[in-house]
C-alpha cells in the first residue's frame, strides 16, 4: 500500500497510466481509422465518472482502511463472495496482461521486425522484477515516467505527421471528406455499435466497473492517507486522461489523411489493422532519426504501466483474500516479514505465470486472441453490479449476492461468445486502395494473402463498407438479435442481470436475516445524502427510508459489534462513525429507532 502516504502527483499519473495501456494506443488510432471520430466522444464520459466515483466510492472504501476491495465482500455478504470475486478478479487480471504484453509485441513484430519472443520475455522479466522487488512505491513513480514518454511520443507522431501533410486543418479537411467526422449519431437503439448515448451513458457505467469496484484502483486510493487528497489525485488525473484519449484519436486521423486513398490493409501490407500505427510510423516517419525508437519507447512504456499496475493489484488480492483467510482457516497467520517476502513471490509468479500465457497467445492465434479480448471487457459488468448490491441494497444477501454474479457472469459471458461465433457486423466506413501504386501481379499476391490470412474478416467487413444499419441487421431477428448488442453496453447488462437476480434470489430466501442485521457503515446511506432534496411526505409515501434502511444495525449495537468482526478478519482498525447520545426526555421515549428525525442522531 505504499505505506499509506503516497503523494497526490505519482498516484494520479499512475491511475492515467492504468487507463491508458499499449493496446489503447494501438486500437482507438485504428477505430478512428476504420469506424471514424465518434469514439471521440468516449472522453465525456469521464466527466460523469470522476465526481461519482470521487464522491460515493471512494470515500465509502477510503473510511473502512482495507488491503483489498474484496474485503469489504465478505464483511457485507460472505466468505464464499469475497472468494469467488476475487477469483474471477484474478482470472481476468492473467488473460488481460498477458494480452496487454502480447498484442504490442506482435505488432512491433510484423512492422519493425523485433523480435516476438525477445520483447514478451523482456518486457515481462522488466516489469515483473521492478513490481515484485519495489512494491506500489515502484510502480508509482515508474508510472510517472512511463505516462511521460506516452504523451511525448504521442505528441510527437502527431505533430511529425501532421506538418508532412500540410497541418492538423488539412488532416481535418480530408478526414471529413472520408466520412470520418461523424459524432453525432442520437439513435437510441443498443444495437448499433456506436452511438452518442452508449459512448457517454454506457461508456460511463462500463468505467465505472475500472475506477469504482476494481482493486487496481482501489489500490491507488488507499495509497494516500487522506480521502480528500485522494479525491485530488483522481481530479488531476481528469484533464490528462482526457488529453491523451485525444492525441490516440487525432493519430487515427493523421494516419487516415495518409492513407485515404490507398489501405495498407486492403493492399495487403498489414495481416491486422491494429498494426496500422507502427505501420505509419516505420514506413512514413522511419527516416527521420530518433521517431522509430521514441514510439517503441512510448508503446512498450504503455505496456510496461498496466502491466505494473495489474500485477501489483493481482499480487495483494491473492495475498489478502485467498492465502490469508486460508491461513486463518486453519488458525495460523504470517508475521510481517513473512507477508512481505511473500507478497513479492507472489508477485514475481504472477508475472511468470503472465509471460507463460502471453505465448500461449502466439500459439494460439489471432480468433482465440479476439475472444479473450472481448471477454475480458465484460468481467468487470457482473463485479461492479456485485459492489452496488452491497452498497445501495441492505435487503440483499449472500445468497443473492452470489446467485446474481455467477448468472450475470454466464449470460454477459455467452453474448460475447455468440457475437463471435456467429461473427456479428460491423458498419465499417468505405476504404479503398484507388491510389496505391502496385502491378497487376503483386496486387494479386496481396489479395490472396490477405484472403488468406484473414478470410473471414475481409470477405464480411469489405462487403459492408457503405451498408446502411437497417439492411444490414435486416437477417438478425430473434433470439440471435442479442449478439448484435454494441459492447458499450455489455457491462450496463451485466450489471442489471446481477442486480435483478440478486433481489430475486434474495426474496425467495428470506431478505437479510433479521439475526445478523447489516451493518450502517457497509450501506451507503443513500436516502440521507441522495434523498435529501425529497420532502418528508412524499419520502414516506414512496418508502424512501424503509428501503434504503431495510435491517440496518441500530447505532448502539454496531460500534461494538463491528469491532469483533473486524478482529476476526483481520481487517485494520478504521476510522468510526460518532453517534450523539439521545436525549433522556419523555418526547423519545417509546420511539423505534428508525421514527426518530435525522437530527437527533
Amino acid at each position: 500500500m505504499g505505506g499509506r502516504q503516497m503523494a497526490v502527483f505519482p498516484v494520479a499519473m499512475s491511475l492515467i497510466a492504468s487507463y491508458m495501456s499499449a493496446i489503447t494506443v494501438l486500437g482507438i488510432p485504428t477505430e478512428m481509422y476504420v469506424f471514424g471520430s465518434q469514439y471521440w466522444l468516449v472522453a465525456l464520459s469521464g466527466i460523469l465518472t470522476y465526481p461519482v466515483t470521487c464522491h460515493v466510492f471512494l470515500p465509502f472504501f477510503h473510511k473502512m482502511h482495507l488491503n483489498s476491495a474484496y474485503q469489504y465482500l465478505e464483511i457485507r455478504f460472505s466468505p464464499t463472495t469475497r472468494y469467488l470475486a476475487s477469483i474471477i478478479f484474478s482470472v481476468e487480471m492473467i488473460l488481460y496482461m498477458a494480452v496487454v504484453l502480447y498484442a504490442p509485441a506482435l505488432a512491433l513484430n510484423e512492422v519493425t521486425g523485433l523480435s516476438l519472443w525477445g520483447s514478451i520475455l523482456a518486457v515481462g522479466v522488466v516489469v515483473t522484477f521492478y513490481t515484485s522487488m519495489g512494491g506500489l512505491r515502484a510502480v508509482l513513480w515508474t508510472d510517472t515516467f512511463q505516462t511521460l514518454v506516452v504523451i511525448f511520443g504521442l505528441i510527437g507522431i502527431i505533430g511529425i505527421g501532421s506538418s508532412q501533410l500540410g497541418g492538423l486543418g488539412r488532416v481535418w479537411n480530408i478526414a471529413s471528406e472520408g466520412g470520418r467526422i461523424n459524432f453525432w449519431n442520437f439513435s437510441i437503439s443498443p444495437f448499433e455499435r456506436c452511438t452518442f448515448w452508449g459512448l457517454t451513458v454506457g461508456s460511463f457505467i462500463g468505467q465505472l466497473t475500472i475506477y469504482g469496484a476494481n482493486q487496481t484502483m482501489l489500490q491507488r486510493y488507499m495509497s494516500i492517507s487522506d480521502v480528500r487528497k485522494s479525491q485530488l489525485a483522481l481530479y488531476v488525473s481528469l484533464p490528462v486522461t482526457i488529453g491523451l484519449v485525444t492525441l490516440v484519436c487525432i493519430s487515427g486521423l493523421v494516419i487516415y489523411a495518409a492513407y485515404h486513398t490507398c489501405d495498407p490493409f486492403l493492399a495487403g501490407e498489414l495481416i491486422s489493422r491494429d498494426q496500422l500505427l507502427p505501420y505509419y510510423v516505420m514506413e512514413t516517419l522511419g527516416s527521420i532519426p530518433g521517431v522509430p525508437g521514441l514510439f517503441v519507447a512510448c508503446i512498450f512504456s504503455a505496456a510496461l504501466s498496466s502491466i505494473s499496475s495489474c500485477l501489483n493489484a493481482l499480487s495483494i488480492t491473492l495475498l489478502e483474500d485467498l492465502i490469508k483467510p486460508a491461513l486463518h482457516m486453519r488458525r495460523s497467520a504470517l508475521t510481517a516479514q513473512a507477508e512481505t517476502k511473500l507478497a513479492k513471490l507472489l508477485g514475481a509468479a504472477g508475472g511468470l505465470v503472465v509471460i507463460g500465457f502471453a505465448f500461449l497467445s502466439t500459439i494460439l492465434g489471432t480468433t482465440v486472441l479476439q475472444i479473450m479480448i472481448s471477454v475480458l471487457g465484460m468481467a468487470g459488468g457482473p463485479l461492479l453490479g456485485l459492489f452496488l448490491m452491497g452498497m445501495f441494497m441492505p435487503c440483499v444477501n449472500s445468497k443473492g449476492a452470489v446467485s446474481g454474479l455467477v448468472v450475470s457472469t454466464i449470460v454477459i459471458f455467452w453474448i460475447v461468445i455468440g457475437s463471435y461465433i456467429y461473427q456479428a457486423p460491423q458498419p465499417e466506413l468505405s476504404l479503398t486502395t484507388s491510389g496505391c501504386v502496385t502491378s497487376p501481379v503483386a496486387h494479386l499476391l496481396s489479395d490472396y494473402r490477405v484472403n488468406e490470412l484473414d478470410l473471414l474478416h475481409h470477405s464480411t467487413m469489405g462487403d459492408m463498407q457503405g451498408t446502411s444499419i437497417p439492411s444490414l441487421y435486416s437477417e438478425w431477428v430473434g433470439l440471435k438479435r442479442i449478439y448484435t448488442l454494441s459492447f458499450l453496453w455489455y457491462p450496463t447488462l451485466a450489471i442489471c442481470v446481477a442486480i435483478v437476480v440478486g433481489v430475486f434470489v434474495s426474496w425467495a430466501t428470506g431478505w437479510t436475516s433479521s439475526s445478523k442485521p447489516v451493518s450502517q457503515q457497509y450501506v451507503y446511506p443513500v436516502s440521507q445524502k441522495c434523498l435529501g432534496w425529497i420532502p418528508a411526505c412524499f419520502r414516506r409515501f414512496l418508502q424512501c427510508d424503509t428501503w434504503w434502511t431495510f435491517n440496518i444495525r441500530s447505532a448502539d449495537s454496531m460500534l461494538t459489534d463491528d469491532e469483533s468482526s473486524e478482529d476476526e478478519l483481520g481487517v485494520e482498525p478504521r476510522m468510526r462513525i460518532a453517534f450523539k447520545k439521545l436525549p433522556s426526555s419523555s418526547a423519545h421515549k417509546g420511539k423505534s429507532m428508525s421514527r426518530l428525525d435525522e437530527s437527533s442522531v
